[in-house]
Formats: C-alpha cells, structure tokens, sequence
C-alpha cells in the first residue's frame, strides 16, 4: 500500500474508505505499472503522487456509457478540422512522471 486511509484523510482527502481503497490500489497498480515495480521505500513523493492520482480523478478514465472520460483539446486546425488531445490515462502518466522525476531510474525499462 502506498498511501493508507489515516495518511489519505490528514492530506485533505474526501472519500469514504470503500472508495478510497479501491483508488488506492488502481493508483497503485499504475505506478508500478509505470515505475516497473521498482518501489522499494514509500516515500513522501510516493504518498502524494498517490494522493493526486486519487484526488484529481486521473483514475477514472472509462464513463458510464463505456466511453473513453474527459479529454482536453491540445491543439486544434480550422481548415482540416483537425485536433489533438491528451486523454486522461495521459494526464495520469504525465502526473507520476512529475511527481517522481527526482527518481528518473524507476522509469528505465532497460536492464
């Protein structure tokens, strides 16, 4: 576990323990997913790159009609009718980067 529900609630959080552990173990299991289970020690960066994973809602990227959540436009062309946006699993992915970037060998996925 990289956050508990005691150290989730002192940093603000607003969610009931059912939903928080759910949120807990998917922000989770996207870190390592990214970090390739390298996480020894759960640091400080650790529990609020979790925390803002939950709180900011990067965990939620399928809707209830099963479609892909909220995106914003990155850029944008009148005549092609063209555009770009990052998805929430991007936003996500950005966000750990960010909050672990005095870390950058957890994201090496050579040998």
């Amino acid at each position: 576990m990289f956050l508990t529900f005691e150290d989730y609630q002192e940093m603000g959080g607003q969610l009931e323990k059912p939903e928080f552990t759910q949120a807990e173990f998917v922000a989770r299991q996207k870190i390592n997913e990214l970090t390739h289970n390298r996480i020894q020690d759960v640091t400080e960066n650790i529990k609020m790159c979790t925390f803002g994973l939950i709180e900011r809602g990067y965990l939620i990227p399928i809707t209830e009609q099963g479609t892909l959540g909220s995106r914003d436009v990155l850029s944008a062309s009148a005549n092609n009718i063209s555009a770009s946006y990052e998805s929430v699993q991007g936003k996500a992915e950005s966000f750990i980067r960010s909050c672990l970037s005095d870390t950058p060998n957890l994201f090496y996925a050579g040998f």
